[in-house]
């Protein structure tokens, strides 16, 4: 069991909110209190986060929440938005960075820093898929073919789990049983439908077109890597969210001298999944965009995904010990797989109670 440490915030916030609000910046450059390697630096009163192009935190903002929440703490959230959040993290620019919880080993690696999780937001929603010609039933049906997918890391990773334990293939960026292609995620079905790749790793919210028309199917009954998870690998198959496709990654040493500002991440998220829950037709009808949804029949069709095959959005971005030790069995399976060297110790988790 990985005992994570418990997180208690226990400085008095000093800066004003009008002081934080005059330090907004744009873009993922130099920002007060990003951190460059070496001693966290103390953040003011700012966290810099990127992450993905995100529907919740555009209600968030554009509904006032966002900001009253800053106002009432005198903390201000800063993102930036990329789908290579990876990188833009690796390399300095941000405190904060939503990542897959199974990425972690190798971000330390690429970055020489030690890190913890210290939230959870999403859960991994990824499916495979493949042209409605295919006579494919399992990734081991694709052996020697091409598969598209928008990351030789994030979800490519789990399904190179997937492949190594349910038929001993290797799937992975240079692996040599299948052609991996990385593309935009937008593009990807797109791609199999045009025959241009025999199958891909895909988010069902940018593959609406193609999969609300036939064009391309769903393997494993639709089902995401979360939930093939949960009923292959978990103790606990009722729990469908493990493994997360969106942590609240920091390095170790910045969440340590910033215990407020990365309490305020959490509250201010939670908050986000809590909107969701309550308004997540109305979310998806506001930002089609970022469900790749143009027509009123592909917002119905995610909405009926979301309601009927798979929500992703957890309940709470709060962790607590007993979802730690289910996430952290994950690294095992990775072990197992020679995904994670066998000497590789698990991520660090920090929880921080809910105030």
């Amino acid at each position: 069991m990985t005992t994570a440490r418990i997180f208690r915030p226990h400085r008095s916030r000093l800066v004003a909110a009008a002081g934080v609000i005059a330090l907004l910046v744009s873009g993922c450059g130099s920002r007060p209190g990003a951190a460059k390697g070496g001693e966290a630096k103390d953040a003011g009163g700012v966290v810099n986060m990127v992450m993905a192009p995100d529907p919740v935190w555009k209600w968030m903002e554009s509904q006032g929440i966002k900001q009253q929440m800053e106002e009432e703490a005198g903390i201000q959230v800063l993102t930036s938005s990329s789908w290579d959040e990876y990188g833009v993290y690796a390399g300095g620019h941000a405190d904060v960075v939503s990542a897959a919880s199974y990425e972690v080993p190798d971000l330390e690696k690429q970055t020489g820093e030690k890190t913890t999780i210290f939230g959870k937001f999403n859960s991994d929603r990824s499916i495979l898929a493949v042209s409605a010609k295919s006579n494919a039933q399992t990734i081991c049906d694709l052996k020697g073919k091409k598969i598209v997918t928008h990351s030789a890391v994030s979800i490519t990773i789990m399904w190179g789990v997937y492949a190594r334990k349910f038929c001993n293939l290797d799937l992975r960026a240079g692996g040599g049983d299948f052609e991996l292609v990385v593309t935009d995620p937008q593009n990807a079905a797109g791609l199999i439908e045009r025959g241009d790749a025999d199958a891909g790793l895909l988010l069902p919210d940018f593959s609406i077109p193609q999969l609300s028309s036939g064009a391309i199917k769903p393997l494993y009954d639709s089902k995401s890597v979360s939930q093939i998870y949960a009923e292959k690998f978990s103790s606990d198959p009722q729990n469908i969210t493990h493994p997360q496709n969106n942590v609240f990654v920091a390095r170790k040493a910045w969440v340590e001298k910033n215990p407020e500002e990365a309490a305020f991440l959490v509250k201010i998220w939670d908050r986000g999944v809590q909107e969701w829950a309550k308004n997540r037709d109305a979310i998806v009808k506001a930002y089609p965009e970022d469900f790749a949804a143009e027509t009123p029949e592909e917002k119905a069709f995610i909405q009926d995904w979301l309601a009927n095959k798979y929500d992703w959005f957890v309940d709470t971005t709060y962790l607590d010990q007993a979802w730690v030790d289910s996430e952290t069995k994950l690294f095992e399976l990775m072990k197992e797989t020679g995904f994670v060297d066998k000497n590789t110790p698990a991520p660090d988790f920090t929880i921080i109670p809910k105030s």
